[in-house]
């Protein structure tokens, strides 16, 4: 009986382990809502989304500090074409 029950989990924990498998992507939000004595919560796209979120509440929204800004100076590279022969 013991058996079962670990050979059970086991395939329970494969399972799982499986289809819980995702690509996770990082992503920086540009907008932050403040509060007194809070360390901030930015995952807000738009300023509208964050004063929505503190309406109503003592706290603000400001642009995200940590969000660098692209870097309008650097064009992508163009591919290169293999000399023709």
């Amino acid at each position: 009986m013991n058996r079962q029950k670990i050979i059970l989990a086991a395939a329970a924990i494969a399972a799982f382990s499986i289809l819980g498998t995702g690509i996770s992507v990082a992503y920086d939000y540009p907008f932050c809502r403040k509060g007194e004595g809070e360390p901030g919560d930015c995952r807000y796209d738009t300023y509208e989304q964050c004063l929505a979120a503190v309406s109503g509440t003592a706290g603000w929204c400001q642009p995200n500090t940590w969000l660098k800004p692209a870097d309008q100076s650097i064009q992508p590279r163009r591919a290169r074409r293999a000399p023709r022969y």
